[in-house]
C-alpha cells in the first residue's frame, strides 16, 4: 500500500522533505515519542509538536502554492506556540521547584529547631530529676 501511494505521489516532489515511506516512518516515530512525553509530563507544547509533524505530510500529496504556503504559515505559528509554551511550562516548573525547595529547607529548620528543642527538654528534666531532688537532702 505504501509503495502505491508513493507511486501515486509522483516519486519525490520538491517540497516533501523525505520520500514517502521515511516521511511516515519519521512521523509515526516523532508522533509516537511526543505523544509518550505529553503522557508522561503533561506539556502542551508536546501535542502542538505533534500536529506541526504530522501537518508536514501534506507536502507529500497536495505540492499546488497555495497549499505549501498556507502549510508553511501554519508550521511556523505553531512551532512559536510550541516554544512560548515550553518556555512558559518550564517557567512555572522553576517557580514549583523553587518554592518546593523553600518549604523544605523551612521543614529542615523547624525539625532542627524541635529537636533542639527536645534535646534542651531533655537535658533540663535531667537536671530537674539528679539535682533538685538531691538539693533538700540533709547530707550536708
Amino acid at each position: 500500500m505504501l509503495t502505491q501511494l508513493e507511486t501515486l505521489s509522483k516519486l519525490q516532489n520538491v517540497y516533501a522533505p523525505l520520500p514517502l515511506t521515511a516521511h511516515l516512518v519519521f512521523c509515526a516515530l516523532a508522533t509516537l515519542l511526543y505523544a509518550v512525553l505529553f503522557n508522561r509530563w503533561g506539556k502542551r507544547h508536546y501535542l502542538i509538536l505533534i500536529i506541526a509533524i504530522d501537518l508536514t505530510l501534506m507536502t507529500q500529496f497536495w505540492t499546488s502554492k497555495i497549499v505549501i504556503f498556507t502549510l508553511g504559515i501554519s508550521e511556523v505559528v505553531l512551532l512559536i506556540t510550541a516554544g512560548v509554551l515550553a518556555y512558559k511550562s518550564n517557567k512555572e516548573e522553576k517557580k514549583r521547584d523553587e518554592e518546593r525547595r523553600r518549604t523544605e529547607k523551612l521543614r529542615e529548620e523547624e525539625r532542627m529547631r524541635r529537636k533542639e528543642a527536645e534535646k534542651l527538654f531533655v537535658n533540663q528534666e535531667y537536671i530537674d530529676k539528679n539535682f533538685v531532688r538531691d538539693a533538700f537532702d540533709d547530707d550536708f
